[in-house]
């Protein structure tokens, strides 16, 4: 059997786990990225020099990424969003694209339901108030009973609303690949603004559209409800991050808690606004969810190798 050359370019991957031990069984591992940093593009180039297969994170794999590695044939991506990748190009290359759709899901949601908790109990204000010996007190919101404003009822979002609605809240979704209602408790808006009207907590589980062009513009948060809690956990192109910080000084947006941002990490004026929790794309990053997505990614490249020789 053809022993096929792997570069590892996410930003961490667990050197001692089952995950490396059958990749190093299976493959030839050609690169490891050590540096506890997403790689740019000039990087990711480099590393990916002679590689036939990636086992790859977030970083972006530009037409030019693409195009200067010609050996490279399959990228398996630990986690679930692909659209940091060329599509365009991997296409006409015939480069396989693969991703581990299950194993983030329910560490995903329950970090989703962090930010909301966060936010709405203030948290992350009183954390940091109590180290410089600042001791006010703010009133907090209950979650039981707020209307939950789900946009995108995949994997992810029926998780995170499956959990709300254990809290007492009322669901309601935005899906338009959703026809029917997951359960006779939810109610599907048939329109984004409809749902952006009634929430009060708006939490963000879909893809980036294909022009990469924000859901949440300011037209959009024109029509949220006033006071209305947004959370992203999804993509940062999903959001306008101009259009949210006015929306947050006006008051029309109360708090938001961000995972992921247009740029990471995340810099401006959105991280001076005590009401917004950022965390730095580590939604997933659980130990259990993170060995699972890696076993997965490989056994992606595993399953993809036996088919080459087929």
């Amino acid at each position: 059997m053809k022993s096929y050359t792997v570069a590892i370019t996410i930003r961490s991957f667990n050197d001692s786990g089952q995950a490396i031990d059958l990749l190093r069984r299976f493959f030839t591992i050609s690169y490891i990225n050590e540096s506890g940093k997403r790689l740019n593009e000039t990087e990711l180039i480099k590393a990916l020099d002679g590689a036939d297969a990636v086992i790859a994170g977030t970083e972006v794999f530009s037409a030019n990424v693409l195009t200067k590695s010609p050996q490279l044939k399959v990228i398996s991506r630990v986690g679930v969003g692909i659209d940091s990748i060329d599509h365009l190009v991997s296409k006409s290359r015939g480069i396989q694209i693969f991703n581990t759709p299950d194993a983030p899901v329910q560490a995903v949601a329950e970090h989703t339901l962090a930010l909301i908790l966060s936010i709405l109990k203030q948290i992350s204000r009183y954390n940091e108030n109590a180290r410089i010996g600042e001791h006010s007190i703010y009133a907090g919101n209950l979650l039981s009973g707020k209307t939950i404003g789900v946009i995108g009822l995949g994997r992810i979002g029926f998780r995170v609303a499956s959990l709300l609605s254990a809290f007492g809240c009322d669901i309601t979704y935005y899906d338009p690949f959703v026809k029917a209602a997951h359960s006779i408790d939810w109610e599907r808006k048939d329109t984004l603004n409809e749902l952006l009207r009634n929430a009060d907590i708006i939490t963000l589980h879909t893809n980036s559209t294909n022009d990469q062009a924000p859901l949440m513009d300011l037209e959009a948060f024109d029509t949220c409800k006033r006071g209305a809690v947004l959370i992203n956990t999804a993509r940062g192109s999903c959001i306008d991050e101009e259009a949210l910080y006015e929306a947050l000084i006006i008051g029309t947006i109360a708090g938001a808690g961000l995972d992921v941002a247009v740029n990471e990490p995340l810099t401006g004026p959105l991280l001076d606004l005590p009401q917004v929790i950022v965390t730095p794309h580590v939604a997933s990053n659980t130990y259990e969810t993170r060995a699972q997505m890696e076993l997965e990614a490989v056994n992606n490249l595993i399953e993809w190798q036996k088919e080459q020789i087929l």
